[in-house]
């Protein structure tokens, strides 16, 4: 997070003739915005969480997928075979 000095910002503002209240009022509104910015440390924190999901996402999908992959394999390993079976069952002796 981002860290201001309010007080010393107020002075640095008096000193060049901004009146006490607007100089208050620039410091309160300028912490505000400071505390919306993203810092480096929050882009970290962000990377890494985004690293984990990622992982763990691409990890699920590859298990369903090699599922998937078995069962079509299977299905048509027995297809074929039935299909052979099929054919050479019909077949003139």
């Amino acid at each position: 997070m981002n860290s201001l000095d309010t007080l010393g910002y107020c002075k640095r503002l008096e000193a060049v003739g901004v009146p006490r209240d607007q100089a208050e009022v620039h410091a309160q509104v300028l912490t505000e915005v400071m505390n919306q910015v993203v810092t480096k440390d929050d882009l970290k924190e962000f990377e890494v969480r985004l690293k984990e999901w990622v992982t763990l996402y691409v990890k699920e999908q590859i298990a369903e997928l090699k599922a998937d992959m078995l069962k079509w394999f299977f299905a048509g390993l027995i297809a074929q075979t039935s299909l052979i079976i099929a054919v050479l069952r019909y077949l003139p002796q």
